[in-house]
């Protein structure tokens, strides 16, 4: 019944080929769509090309703003126009950095006092005396400190903006302040911690350098304070500010003294303490400003991201942005990444050496920085959930990473981009921070 017709065969011939084709471009344009060439963005010009960010970001009630070097002016003056656009458009109240507590806090108070000029903001920022004081004492912040001040005249007492540091670098610093906060048995105990730690200049690495060679028995005292302070104010989270700011200082004393102890001999478990303080912290400041709050977070990328997404996390090093992840869920964190093709960057040439302006290489062949280089070179926005799919980015790539102290020598580690970040800000060339000088 199905008999062939041979004469038919060239056109049955045809159609075969013709289907072959149109096979083989469908598969060539799902490998193109795969490509790292065709990855999706958004070009960053100004700030209303931010908008795109924001309407990503949703309804996320930590954001974290990192960056691949400690002294990029361009990483500066972008999250400073995020912030704003955040404030303004949907409501956060909440400014933590990866600074120390005690000079964070001069700013907060700075921003919640009386208007001011930008000569004073200036003045209050030169108050971040612990190395690298470039970090957070430049004008780039300079200008974002003025505005937070004149932001938050007028504005209810409740609604102002707060700024607050995150770090344990100067766990003691607050000590040294006039302490009238507490009972006489914390008083007491505050006062021998003033003692005992004063020797060493506000220089933990001065500290962690005495463990190794005589072990003191400072954490003693870290330890009475966080019990007395617990008896005075129990375990929740104050209303009140200033027995909030005495349950933090206890709280930071606790955790700053156990990081620096550790360091000396478990580099994976004193980076976790660390994480996990600041992680808590941010918790703890949400608590504090009330449901409605909302927190934006600076940081380094490397504390932004989620560290399960990066080889730190194979090594056992967990980050900020994977433990709030885990805490608060995907939809209640968003976290994105800043970096750089090239350009100059401002950094030590070792720890505690002078800021200089040093150049920044251009990326790596095949790393991250250089693919979005190649892609085209303009600056723009890579929202992760558009190249998830994309089976050439499913996969280790590597990503740079510069710190405070650097010495032409960047460090590579390896990452699943679009599931480390949210989003990732690509500034092609970028120039040094302008630091306040001392």
């Amino acid at each position: 019944m199905f008999g062939i017709n041979y004469k038919s065969g060239p056109i049955l011939f045809s159609f075969f080929l013709v289907a072959c084709t149109a096979a083989e471009v469908q598969h060539s344009k799902l490998k193109k769509e795969n490509s790292s060439s065709t990855i999706p963005y958004y070009p960053l010009n100004d700030v209303n090309d931010l908008d795109r960010l924001l309407e990503d970001i949703g309804d996320a009630r930590i954001v974290m703003l990192g960056e691949s070097t400690h002294g990029t002016s361009e990483y500066y003056q972008w999250r400073a126009a995020i912030t704003k656009k955040l404030i303004q458009e949907k409501g956060f109240d909440i400014i933590a950095v990866e600074g120390d507590w005690a000079d964070s806090y001069k700013i907060n108070q700075f921003i919640n006092g009386p208007p001011a000029d930008s000569s004073a903001a200036v003045d209050v920022l030169k108050q971040y005396d612990r190395w690298p004081q470039h970090m957070w004492g430049n004008y780039e912040m300079a200008r974002l400190v003025e505005w937070l001040n004149g932001y938050n005249q007028g504005r209810k007492p409740d609604s102002k903006i707060g700024f607050y540091g995150l770090d344990l670098y100067s766990f003691w610093e607050w000590a040294e302040q006039d302490q009238t906060a507490g009972d006489s048995c914390i008083r007491t105990v505050v006062s021998r911690i003033r003692e005992k730690f004063s020797p060493y200049h506000n220089d933990a690495l001065r500290y962690a350098d005495s463990i190794r060679k005589s072990k003191p028995d400072s954490h003693i005292l870290t330890e009475q304070l966080w019990e007395a302070v617990q008896n005075y104010l129990g375990t929740s989270i104050p209303v009140d500010e200033s027995r909030f700011v005495l349950q933090q200082h206890a709280l930071l004393a606790l955790n700053g003294e156990r990081y620096f102890r550790i360091m000396v001999t478990n580099r994976v478990q004193s980076w976790n303490l660390r994480d996990s303080y600041m992680a808590e912290t941010i918790k703890r400041l949400l608590q504090f400003r009330g449901k409605n709050s909302k927190a934006l977070i600076w940081l380094h990328n490397g504390h932004a991201g989620d560290a399960n997404y990066s080889n730190m996390g194979s090594a056992g090093f967990t980050s900020v942005g994977a433990i709030l992840r885990k805490q608060f869920g995907r939809a209640g964190v968003y976290s994105a990444a800043f970096g750089t093709n090239k350009g100059s960057v401002l950094a030590g040439y070792y720890w505690n050496g002078i800021p200089q302006k040093q150049v920044v290489l251009p990326a790596k062949g095949g790393s991250w920085e250089n693919t979005l280089h190649q892609l085209s070179p303009e600056n723009k926005i890579v929202l992760s959930r558009e190249i998830k799919n994309n089976d050439s980015l499913k996969k280790w790539i590597e990503f740079r990473s510069i710190g405070a102290a650097y010495s032409g020598a960047a460090v590579y580690g390896q990452s699943i981009i679009p599931q480390r970040f949210d989003a990732f800000l690509f500034i092609d060339s970028t120039t040094a921070l302008h630091p306040i000088p001392r």
